[in-house]
């Protein structure tokens, strides 16, 4: 179905090829995930399959030739090739083009000549698929970053295409959004035979439902495998951190019966109870004395919310914030999770004043927030947005990250240093001279977030800040957040990722309806199995694998939850030194 011969490309601006004489072939009907590090090629290969490449991107050369169900695509043009490949972007704003979700959807075929009966039919069920259909009359401006994905991926399914080509449409989702996606995905796979080219950072979510992985990195295919036997392979252990699922196995010396890793808690679970065999299982076991120490809540609140209330003067009810009650303590690491449209970024807006309340106060260090000028405020809140390009106001990446730097006048040495310290630190110091809008969208998150994190306000609010990033780049980007937080700085994180969450996050708020559902200890809130289930909320697989096994009290880590395993002497046997390697 899709096969690549010799195939290389570049920009006219660049030396190096950002792909390097590619032999590829996927077969019809094939589910193929491509990972890899940001910045490796990933993109540049979906691009190649569906004829942006050349085509569309100035400047780009190539060698070799890339055919699609026989037909080649450098000589073909993008409109040409839409019913044999549907396409959805990284960043959904870059296709919707039309005034509301239903024109979106029904845009192409209308001018396709589609019979107007078909169309309907088509738009009924994939709206059902994607659980869009209150969506269908409001226009994609007043959509969420994760609403606005779901409408990509509909509008790329409406044309029925044989070849799918996904590049991160999932990155913007909330836990059940992502499931959700997955799950249309893997329907459309086995009922339709699409061809699947699936584009994404999040082995976790991706990796159980391939039928084949591809590791591309520095424009080089590294790896191509069963998702199963994908880190047997020591280049791919060195190049990417281990899904948890995969992690946990490995470390206990459990293997499926084919000899390959577990990729599902469900299969892990089956592995440890044929282990166990028939020992009962491990309910009132001491993991209560995993419990970190967490650091409690003390000092003066700066910032504080007292019956702030909000709405869109253009929106539904859905998206108001009922009266909200929120005080974020000096020093503190909070995040707030909760569904797309549950009001988290509409919160954070009305801390940094970018929104004003309906009613309410909003305080900093116990003075309203609207008595600071714009200067002294930035200097208090610091917000990274979710979408990088909302806040991008220089020409060059060294321009963008000082902006904020020179507003307050500080001495041109101490400006040069601290840009190319946390430049450096977010492996974007390679693009000083870039423009921040030519980099990929895990490159603009880094450059925005590198613009706040150099102000060093005393509270940073990220919004998705690991969206975009391949999982070592998130590991890195979160280790340097908890040492700001270490370092004294009021750290609150916006996201879906709630493996983010249990690794680094103390104190975690869950919003749904535009108001506060819970407010405590991450720990205490992961415990709320269920309730989270209704609020489109899905655990970590070590969180779930710790209910499987009847634990009282989950882990929240990897880390805890191996230890709790070597307590319970006599239940798993110690892997052998090879398996462990």
């Amino acid at each position: 179905m899709i096969r690549f011969d010799n195939y290389s490309c570049r920009y006219e601006s660049g030396k190096e090829p950002l792909l390097h004489t590619l032999n590829l072939q996927i077969n019809p009907g094939e589910f193929v995930f491509v990972t890899g590090p940001s910045g490796g090629g990933k993109s540049t290969l979906c691009f190649s399959i569906n004829g942006l490449i050349p085509n569309e991107m100035e400047g780009s050369l190539y060698e070799g030739s890339v055919t699609v169900d026989g037909i080649n695509v450098q000589q073909t043009f993008p409109y040409d090739l839409v019913s044999v490949v549907g396409t959805v972007l990284q960043d959904p704003e870059w296709q919707l083009v039309r005034g509301t979700v239903k024109e979106e959807l029904t845009f192409a075929l209308e001018n396709m000549g589609v019979p107007v009966e078909e169309i309907d039919r088509r738009l009924a069920q994939v709206a059902e698929q994607v659980q869009i259909k209150p969506l269908l009359l409001r226009s994609s401006l007043e959509l969420s970053g994760g609403q606005k994905q779901r409408v990509a991926i509909a509008a790329c399914l409406m044309m029925q295409p044989k070849v799918i080509v996904l590049d991160e449409p999932t990155a913007e989702l909330d836990p059940m959004g992502k499931e959700m996606v997955m799950e249309t995905i893997c329907e459309l796979h086995r009922e339709w035979g699409y061809t699947v080219v699936f584009v994404d950072h999040n082995l976790d979510v991706t990796l159980p439902h391939a039928s084949r992985v591809i590791v591309v990195a520095n424009g080089r295919i590294i790896a191509d495998a069963p998702p199963s036997r994908l880190f047997d392979q020591q280049a791919v252990r060195k190049l990417l951190p281990m899904p948890q699922v995969v992690h946990l196995s490995r470390q206990l010396g459990v293997r499926s019966p084919d000899g390959g890793d577990p990729l599902t808690v469900a299969e892990l679970e089956e592995e440890l109870a044929r282990r166990l065999g028939t020992r009962a299982p491990l309910a009132g076991t001491n993991n209560e004395q995993l419990i970190r120490d967490e650091p409690a809540r003390s000092g003066k609140p700066i910032i504080e919310l007292k019956q702030v209330r909000f709405k869109y003067k253009k929106h539904d009810t859905d998206l108001t914030i009922k009266p909200v009650d929120l005080r974020i303590m000096q020093g503190e690491f909070t995040a707030i999770i909760g569904h797309n449209g549950a009001g988290k970024s509409t919160l954070c807006k009305l801390i940094t004043g970018l929104l004003k309340p309906s009613s309410g106060e909003v305080l900093i260090h116990g003075k309203q927030a609207n008595s600071y000028q714009a200067e002294q405020r930035v200097r208090h809140v610091g917000f990274v947005f979710q979408n990088p390009d909302f806040q991008f106001v220089r020409r060059t990446v060294y321009d963008e990250v000082a902006y904020g730097l020179h507003i307050q006048r500080l001495k041109a040495e101490e400006i040069d240093v601290r840009v190319r310290q946390v430049t450096k630190l977010l492996n974007i110091d390679n693009y000083l001279n870039e423009h921040p809008h030519f980099l990929s969208r895990g490159e603009r998150r880094r450059v925005a977030i590198a613009s706040i994190l150099a102000l060093e306000p005393e509270v940073i609010i990220l919004d998705e800040p690991t969206t975009g990033l391949d999982s070592l780049r998130c590991q890195e980007m979160m280790s340097y957040i908890r040492k700001l937080w270490q370092k004294g700085h009021t750290i609150i994180l916006l996201t879906h990722d709630m493996r983010v969450v249990a690794d680094y996050v103390p104190r975690t708020i869950v919003m749904s309806g535009g108001q506060i559902q819970w407010d405590a200890p991450t720990r205490d809130i992961f415990a709320k199995k269920e309730e989270l289930h209704r609020h489109q909320i899905t655990l970590p697989p070590v969180v779930e694998l710790s209910y499987a096994l009847g634990w009282s009290v989950p882990s929240l880590t990897s880390e805890e939850f191996i230890a709790h395993m070597d307590r319970e002497e006599g239940v798993i046997e110690t892997a052998a030194e090879g398996v462990l390697r």
